[in-house]
């Protein structure tokens, strides 16, 4: 069975489309948004949709807001060293912008993909590596529709003190079945948060906590090994199964 990918734009987002035999059958299984990290686009991290989409699923990647086909022109001017040391609030706020604004894409991507086929409200996913893990969070906060969430290094905290920040809203995520991949020494990324956000959620999911996960991966960093990096991969497929295929 041959994997397809396809070029398109929803709700005028640039977007690669990943299925088996026909975009409508994978939706009848699951539909699963995924998200690049920072400076990245929709291309880079094809190894993430790909293996959901061999597991019978439709996988869309997005490019983010100031990413991939509508980058800013201004990019490199926002986000470089100098600005980053001149101006941390400014750049930080920046980029936080990036990721606000891309997760309020998000219920008018599933409305678009609901209308046209491509998803079924009840299988409906997100995830997304760093700064796309962020947008994860932050889009289950404004997308009840949303199944299941696998976000993989990216922090729930944002290191503003903006009321937007997902660790601000912990009952908006049960009974989102939750599985957040974090590593123990990530410079960019500190684990921390994304713990200290999970010992907030426990509770919560005291009904059905096999809905809830923390995976935290020991002495490593951002950039995790090629094993790793395979492994989180298994994991998130085996938890999109468990929680969302038919």
């Amino acid at each position: 069975m041959s994997l397809m990918k396809e070029g398109t734009t929803i709700a005028s987002v640039p977007a690669l489309l990943y299925f088996h035999d026909s975009r409508e059958a994978c939706a009848e299984r699951g539909t699963v948004l995924f998200y690049h990290g920072f400076g990245g686009n929709k291309e880079k991290i094809e190894a993430h949709p790909v293996s959901l989409a061999q597991a019978g699923f439709l996988v869309i990647s997005l490019d983010a807001v100031g990413h991939g086909q509508r980058r800013y022109p201004h990019f490199t001017e926002l986000f470089n060293d100098e600005r980053w040391v001149r101006e941390p609030e400014a750049t930080e706020a920046d980029y936080l912008a990036i990721v606000r604004q891309t997760a309020a894409e998000v219920p008018q991507i599933i409305d678009e993909l609901l209308f046209c086929g491509c998803a079924q409200p009840e299988r409906l996913g997100i995830g997304g590596i760093s700064m796309g893990g962020e947008i994860t969070y932050a889009a289950v906060v404004n997308e009840s529709r949303l199944r299941v969430a696998t976000p993989i290094l990216g922090s729930p905290e944002w290191e503003l003190p903006w009321p937007e920040s997902p660790h601000r809203h912990v009952e908006r995520f049960f009974p989102v079945a939750l599985f957040s991949q974090a590593a123990a020494a990530d410079e960019a990324v500190p684990a921390r948060y994304i713990r200290a956000f999970h010992e907030q959620l426990t509770p919560l999911y005291a009904s059905a906590p096999e809905r809830l996960c923390y995976l935290e991966y020991p002495d490593v960093g951002h950039g995790l090994s090629p094993h790793l990096w395979e492994t989180s991969r298994q994991r998130m497929v085996a938890w999109v199964e468990r929680f969302l295929k038919i």
